[in-house]
Parts: C-alpha cells; structure tokens; sequence
C-alpha cells in the first residue's frame, strides 16, 4: 500500500479570523514620507504664492493712495493704465478694489492688514468723494460685469441726481435698485426711504 508523502490540509475552523499579514514597516515610512512630502510642497508653494500676492496688493495700495491724494478718485478705486511711449506698452496701476479682489477667494489666509485699509478707503470714495460723472462711467464700463460696488454706485448716482435737483432721474434709479437688487436689502431699504421722501415732496 502507497504512502503519501504530502502534508495533510488544515481547513480553518469556520468563525476562525485569519490573520492578515502585518505591514512592513518601510511600506509605512514610505507613505508617511509621502504624505509630508505632499504637505511640504502644498505648504511652500502656498507661502510662495500669499507673498506675491501681498507683494501684488503692497504696489496697488501705493498706487491708489497716490491717486487718491490727488482726488482722481475713480481711479483710486478701480486703477488704471499707465502708457510708457518708451516700451509702448501699457502698465496696470491699482486701484482699491484691485486689493479686495486678490484677497475675495474664501481660502485667502490670512488676510493682510492692508485690506481693511483699502475696504475702508473704497467705502469712503463711493459714499463721500464720487461725482456724477465718475458715477456713471462706472456703471457704464461695468454694467453686466460682477463688479464690486456696482450696486452701491447705482445707488450713489440717485442720490447725486437728487442733490443735483433732478428728481425724475434719481427716483427711476432709486426704482431699479429696489428691482434689481432685492438680495441687498441694505440697498434697497435706503432706496425705498428716499422715494418715500421724494413722493411727499410732490
């Protein structure tokens, strides 16, 4: 009679968990690795990137306090361009809302002390030092443009009309700021006390 000479077969008792191989240790230094090298690039190229942008915002904050000093308003708020005859090439100057737009991305971190300069000084052009004509070549250049303060130069412009003493065109703007902006309930609260105002004065 045959002999086999082949070791039996353990079947697992049923229930039994079997146990998993234990992981080598360089595999795990070598995800561990990995990953910091991941955080260590995303961290460098983060600093790299918020220093040239608050280099970016430092140059456009001297630029719209120059022109602000010299009551060009309009273009302390949005900027402008410089033609060098030399290069023949055009050089972007920055205006305030230049800074509030590099700093408008919700991960922006952290914020620069300058910014809440530059906020404060655009409220201040728009609700203090605007003309008409500045107005309306705002909203001409920007209407159908997600533009910052637009809603709130619309408005502006009614009230320069009605300090100008043409009501008829400051109670239509007063109108299409309460029609066209009903999420700035801000807005359109002022908008609809100064036409309450205007229909008692007829």
């Amino acid at each position: 009679m045959a002999v086999s000479l082949q070791p039996p077969i353990v079947q697992p008792v049923k229930g039994t968990p079997v146990a998993e191989p234990a992981a080598r240790p360089g595999t795990m230094r070598r995800t561990l690795l990995t990953i910091l090298g991941v955080l260590v690039v995303f961290s460098a190229t983060y600093a790299l990137a918020w220093f040239n942008a608050d280099r970016l915002s430092a140059r456009f904050m001297r630029d719209a306090d120059a022109s602000f000093e010299q009551g060009n308003y309009l273009e302390a708020l949005v900027g402008y361009e410089d033609f060098d005859p030399q290069t023949n090439t055009y050089t972007a100057r920055g205006g305030y809302v230049k800074v509030e737009r590099i700093w408008s991305h919700a991960y922006s971190w952290p914020l620069p002390p300058l910014l809440q300069k530059a906020q404060q000084r655009s409220a201040e052009i728009v609700n203090q030092h605007l003309k008409i004509a500045d107005a309306e070549d705002y909203i001409r250049a920007n209407t159908g443009k997600p533009a910052l303060y637009f809603a709130e130069i619309y408005l502006r412009l009614g009230e320069l009309y009605e300090a100008e003493g043409d009501l008829r065109s400051a109670a239509e703007i007063y109108q299409d700021v309460i029609e066209l902006f009903p999420n700035r309930t801000d807005l359109t609260a002022r908008a609809q006390d100064h036409l309450a105002r205007l229909e008692a004065q007829q």
